[in-house]
């Protein structure tokens, strides 16, 4: 693939592989006027989805699409190059962040959840889909999301998730809703103070049963307004979680 050249809106030629995943490869580009990169999905039932979420400027905190199209048997989407995700950014950091800095990426991802909500769910939320670009925590990798008034077809994917952030009516394949996402950073939340998830499963199995019928141990050590509020975004009900804008709102405090 390297060395490739693409004709998209823009001309690029590719680059070294830098990583990849159930629902593609990424690239890096050269050719235009800011580093980039491209993820290349394979042409399956369905993944052409994530064309359809091309277009989301007025959210905050999302990495954006500069380009995109088809190459051979893929489609392409071209996007800015992050500096790193959260996963390398906990790595780089003993897999702790202090309460400060995590309140800093939780506010992040929660205003892009707030300006998401109501028109589309993530539905994979998780350290490797957060990016930090422009000196802010953006989310990345819509592949398995959904339009939140979309009816559920068989190829969106619907079974799909990363069992470790799954909310419980995910277990329960419910439609998921903005709800599901707020869980989803309520175990990132978790994982950035305590070093570990709330949930250690070691099967998918494992996880259902603990997500489903295991309550998550407190978050000890840090404010207790954090601590609340994490807690409150890993309740089992997905009504009585924190809305996105109450969660922002609450994040902001902390900041304040």
């Amino acid at each position: 693939m390297k060395g490739t050249m693409l004709s998209l809106s823009s001309h690029w030629t590719v680059g070294d592989l830098l990583g990849s995943g159930g629902y593609g490869r990424v690239y890096e580009l050269a050719g235009g006027d800011q580093p980039a990169v491209a993820k290349f999905v394979p042409k399956a039932p369905g993944a052409d989805r994530e064309l359809l979420f091309t277009e989301l400027e007025h959210v905050r905190n999302v990495v954006p699409i500069i380009d995109f199209g088809e190459h051979q048997n893929a489609w392409v989407l071209v996007m800015p190059r992050a500096e790193k995700s959260l996963r390398q950014h906990l790595a780089d950091n003993g897999g702790v962040l202090d309460p400060a800095e995590a309140v800093l990426v939780l506010a992040d991802v929660a205003a892009a959840l707030v300006d998401l909500q109501g028109s589309v769910v993530h539905r994979d939320l998780k350290p490797e889909n957060v990016l930090l670009l422009g000196g802010s925590w953006c989310l990345a990798d819509f592949g398995i999301s959904r339009y939140a008034e979309a009816s559920t077809a068989p190829d969106t994917h619907k079974w799909a998730m990363s069992p470790p952030y799954a909310a419980p009516e995910r277990w329960r394949s419910e439609r998921a809703t903005s709800a599901a996402d707020v869980y989803a950073l309520g175990v990132m939340g978790f994982e950035m103070l305590k070093g570990h998830r709330p949930f250690a499963g070691t099967s998918v199995e494992d996880y259902r049963e603990l997500h489903l019928h295991h309550n998550p141990p407190g978050v000890d050590g840090v404010p207790v307004a954090l601590a609340t509020l994490l807690d409150e975004c890993l309740f089992k009900s997905p009504a009585t979680r924190p809305s996105p804008e109450n969660l922002l709102a609450r994040l902001n405090r902390q900041q304040a």
